[in-house]
Order: C-alpha cells, then structure tokens, then sequence
C-alpha cells in the first residue's frame, strides 16, 4: 500500500513594501551625517524651510553703534544755537530802535563796517592760520566784489522803500517773523572739522578744513526779512544802511562764527556769552525785562535742559545687529561665492 506524503508547505511571500523599507533603512546607516544648520539663505540645507536652531539669536547685538556723550559735550554743541538765535535777537532789536528813533542809521552803519573789517583782519591773520586752508584771496577782486555789492544796494535802496507801501504793517511783521523762523530751522548748525587732503598746483599735500558755510535756503530767508523789515524806513539812506548791515550779519558773520568755533572752544565760549549779553540787553533798551527773561529761558533750555532730556532718552534706545550672512554679488569670473 502506498503511503500518501503531505506536500511541503509553500513559503510565505514577503511583502514588497517591506523590503523597500528595509533598503532604505540600509541605505540611511550609509549616508553621510548630517552638516551643522548655517544661518545663509543662498545654500542648499538638509533642513527645512522654516527650521529654526537654538543657536539662531546668539549673535544677536544691540546698540552697536550708539555714541554715548556726557552733559558737557552736548552743552558745547548747543553753542552755535544760542549763537544764532542771539543774533537774531540783535538784528531784530537794531532794527526797533532805528524804526523807533532810538538808534541812528548812521552810527549802525560806522559800527558794522568797523566791525566787517575788522572780523575780516582777524580772520586773514589769526584764525585761518591753524586750518592750513587753501584759500588764495586776491584783495583786489574782493574790494571788487564789495564794491560791486554796495554800488548794487546804493541803485535799489529808492525802489525797495517803496516795495511795501500798500501793505498793512501787521501783514509786514507777520511775514518778517515767518521769514526769521525758515532762518532759525534752515540754519546750518554743525561744523564738519573732518580733515581731507588737497593739492594745488603741483605742491605737495596739506591739511584743509572741509567746512559747510552756510546754508543757502537759511540766508536768503534772513535777508528776505530785512528787505521787507527795510522797505518800513524813511530814507532810501536808512534802507541802504540797514541791509548792508544785513548782508554782514546774516551772510558773513555766521562764516566768522564758524571758523571761531573751529579755531578755540573758548573763542568760541567768550563770544557767545558777548552775544547772550548784547541780545539781553538790546532786548531790555527796546522791550521790556520780561521779554528779555524769556528770551534767557529759552537760551537755558537749549543749552541745558535739552541736553540732559536727551541722555535719558538714550536707555530707551534699542537698535538690533547681528551678524547676518548677506549676499554680495561679485562681478567676474566667480560669480557666486
């Protein structure tokens, strides 16, 4: 009799997923390991998009670049601002007296040429000197020029004491004061002693003072306001007087205060404190003590309220650096780093 033998058992097959899952398994132990997150936009990454490291904010700085300044040094630099403002004071205060009768236009003119020239001497011979400054004047082209000038005033001053006879004198101390305040806002404040190098005709090199003068905008402004401040006197002389005195106190004497404030802080201190008593006592002859206090209040709180309100506004200052990787095109061979 024939014995029946059970058929072997077929062999399980296994899944084709699987084996996919083990190879790939296989495959990740032989990769390379993994680099180190870089804080760069333009390099391809084993990271996501949106991944974000522990170490992202570590160099993250703040206020960098502040510069921290004491009481003092904010109190100089409030200096050309009193100046300023004083001379303007002063300008004003000439004008009340002579529209006044107070002051004769013949005194302010004696008193403003003595003082041009001599601002002009001392600053040929004394000031100057230190800047090392290239500056080659021809005294004859600039007695030209001046000439020139006053010739040119001497033809207009007839037309512009007629130039505001039809207008109220409320609508002429309005525009003079809008006027005055364009000055005081366009005025060029600061003083650049940063030294450059010049070179003029084949000698050798020297320091130069790179000086910002003045600001166009500023004097035309000023000089505007006493036109129409002029066009208020009685004689074409008193016109004549008036605005050559403004053309050096608004056009040449800011220059002259300029190069004083580079030549000697305490030049420039003992001249500003000459214009703060002039424009007090100009303000108390031709107004009243009280205007003249406020005006004292003011000067005070430029020079120094203002100062010690802007270092304790400095700790709330926060400006945000870090050494982030920014792309810098390069033009040529390599054209991306």
């Amino acid at each position: 009799m024939k014995k029946n033998c059970a058929a072997p058992a077929p062999k399980k097959a296994v899944p084709t997923f699987v084996l996919s899952n083990f190879t790939a398994s296989n495959n990740l132990h032989h990769r390379r390991p993994q680099q180190p997150w870089k804080k760069v936009l333009w390099r391809k990454q084993d990271y996501p998009d949106n991944y974000i490291d522990e170490s992202f904010l570590n160099g993250l700085q703040r206020n960098v670049n502040i510069q921290v300044t004491d009481f003092w040094s904010l109190v100089a630099d409030s200096l050309p601002i009193t100046q300023h403002l004083a001379s303007i004071v002063i300008f004003v205060a000439c004008f009340v007296a002579i529209y006044q009768n107070r002051l004769s236009c013949t005194v302010l003119g004696v008193c403003s040429n003595v003082f041009a020239v001599s601002a002009f001497i001392l600053w040929d011979r004394v000031i100057s000197k230190p800047s090392q400054s290239y500056v080659f004047i021809s005294y004859r082209e600039c007695f030209k020029s001046c000439l020139l000038i006053v010739l040119t005033l001497i033809g207009l001053s007839p037309i512009l004491m007629s130039l505001t006879k039809s207008t109220s004198p409320d609508s002429i101390w309005s525009v003079s004061v809008w006027l005055f305040l364009a000055n005081v806002f366009f005025h060029e404040y600061t003083v650049d002693n940063k030294l450059i190098r010049s070179e003029h005709e084949g000698q050798r090199n020297r320091s130069a003072f790179n000086t910002r003068l003045h600001n166009s905008l500023s004097t035309n402004a000023s000089l505007s306001a006493s036109v129409v401040l002029a066009s208020r006197l009685d004689q074409s002389l008193h016109v004549f007087i008036f605005i050559l005195f403004a053309v050096y106190w608004f056009a040449l004497f800011p220059i002259f205060r300029k190069y004083v404030h580079m030549y000697s802080f305490y030049a420039d201190m003992l001249m500003t404190l000459f214009m703060l008593i002039s424009a007090y006592l100009a303000t108390c002859i031709v107004a009243s003590v009280a205007i003249a206090s406020v005006f004292l209040l003011l000067i005070f709180f430029i020079s120094f309220v203002c100062p010690v309100w802007f270092i304790k506004l400095q700790r709330f200052k926060n400006e945000i650096h870090g050494p982030w990787d920014i792309a810098r095109p390069q033009i040529g061979k390599n054209k991306f780093s």
